[in-house]
């Protein structure tokens, strides 16, 4: 998944070892975003993306170096889903880095994965998160009274959603109003249009193979087989 400042990829060893650092009591990013564990390893990391339970993106800069990392895991019923990340690097932060890492996750759950709903939880000391959430068009769900615990206090948590329709009417809009926007599509719609046209020049060919006509030659065989074997009048084969 490629965007105009990032992309998203599968991530290496160096990029979990990486991860770990970030989620690190000493790391700004983990203090930022409340995401803090003492305990995470690179290896704890790998373990919880290659069993299913959290997917985790790399997000990298144009010259393909590692600055984030962004994931998600189902929450619920299906359709469900709870996202997370950050940029990891500080020196990169306030780009507009971490706002396109998450538009492409959101891309890929509901236009990829056929996602319904998705949700994230923010602390309300991240100003950042909060000024992207709120002119994002997501949905403030509800507050979390102390939820978060940081400089010697408790601090609420606000959880935010987006549904899908909210989703596609998003994309509806930046289409129409912004001339930079560059749809969610991994294929053109040009290209979907052509290779429905072959489908049909195939279904217009006389004898054209579809398992219907396989059916029905096969059919046609057997009636011709069971007229070779019926009796004649007399009695005889």
């Amino acid at each position: 998944m490629k965007g105009r400042l990032v992309s998203l990829d599968r991530p290496t060893d160096a990029d979990y070892a990486m991860m770990a650092d970030w989620l690190g009591p000493a790391s700004p990013t983990a203090v930022l975003t409340a995401d803090t564990n003492e305990y995470a390893t690179p290896e704890d990391l790998k373990q919880l993306n290659n069993s299913g339970r959290i997917r985790q993106f790399a997000v990298r800069d144009q010259d393909g170096v590692t600055v984030g990392t962004v994931n998600y895991r189902q929450s619920g019923p299906a359709g469900n889903f709870i996202i997370g990340g950050a940029i990891g690097r500080p020196d990169m932060w306030q780009r507009g880095l971490g706002a396109e890492a998450f538009d492409l996750l959101l891309d890929h759950l509901f236009h990829s994965l056929n996602a319904h709903r998705m949700q994230f939880t923010t602390a309300l000391y991240n100003k950042s998160v909060l000024r992207l959430a709120t002119r994002a068009g997501f949905v403030l769900e509800g507050v979390l009274r102390d939820y978060f615990f940081l400089d010697g206090r408790y601090h609420h948590a606000a959880v935010w959603s987006l549904l899908r329709h909210e989703y596609y009417e998003a994309v509806d809009i930046l289409t129409r109003v912004s001339p930079t926007f560059v749809g969610p599509d991994l294929i053109p719609e040009e290209d979907k249009a052509e290779a429905r046209e072959l489908l049909r020049r195939h279904l217009r060919r006389p004898g054209a193979e579809t398992s219907f006509q396989l059916l029905l030659d096969e059919e046609g065989r057997d009636e011709e087989g069971r007229g070779e074997g019926a009796p004649d009048e007399g009695g005889k084969r």
